[in-house]
């Protein structure tokens, strides 16, 4: 059976930890295809409008996949607007890929409050969990998931914006061809 990679979130911006989920996932699982999946708006996150640049984050996934070398984009959250849940997004995918397993990405951070999310149970059947270690070194999954231990990287996007906004360095946090991208529009300054 074939294998898609599903890897959601904000990427504002896409930094170098979440590159490195990615190609340690991708060489994990070894996808047919590898899916990341800019999210709109996230049901369990605040958002502040003003970062919410949606044509800037496509731009700069568009740049990680150039160095990571794999990887494609889906835009339907973006597209879609408002509040994104999971389980509609993966019922999607699921009838456009029907002859696919599909492996989901997500943190420790997420795992954790799997419980919280739309129709949980139903998702778990439709997915394979790729849980990828986030602010701890080690972690115990379900049975039916994969458990996935990288490198810590503990870099947030939001430190990111933060550097920007007081104009500090975001080298070596980002990619340089995504800080020269940064650096150029100015972007998170404001």
């Amino acid at each position: 059976m074939k294998k898609i990679m599903i890897y959601g979130g904000q990427f504002n911006p896409i930094h170098v930890g979440h590159m490195l989920v990615a190609s340690e996932a991708y060489q994990f699982v070894k996808p047919d295809e590898f899916v990341f999946l800019p999210s709109y708006q996230s049901p369990l996150k605040s958002h502040n409008e003003s970062q919410l640049l949606e044509n800037e984050r496509i731009d700069m996934l568009k740049l990680a996949i150039e160095d990571l070398e794999f990887g494609v984009i889906d835009k339907r959250e973006i597209n879609r607007q408002g509040t994104s849940y999971t389980f509609d997004t993966i019922s999607e995918i699921q009838n456009e890929y029907p002859e696919y397993q599909i492996y989901l990405i997500i943190g420790t951070d997420q795992y954790v409050n799997l419980d919280k999310w739309r129709n949980i149970d139903k998702l778990k059947e439709m997915v394979t969990f790729v849980v990828v270690n986030r602010e701890v070194d080690k972690q115990n999954v379900d049975s039916g998931m994969l458990s996935l231990n990288i490198p810590r990287m503990d870099i947030s996007s939001t430190d990111i914006r933060n550097r920007c906004k007081n104009h500090h360095s975001v080298k070596m946090l980002v990619t340089p061809r995504i800080e020269r991208y940064i650096k150029r529009g100015r972007l998170y300054e404001d």
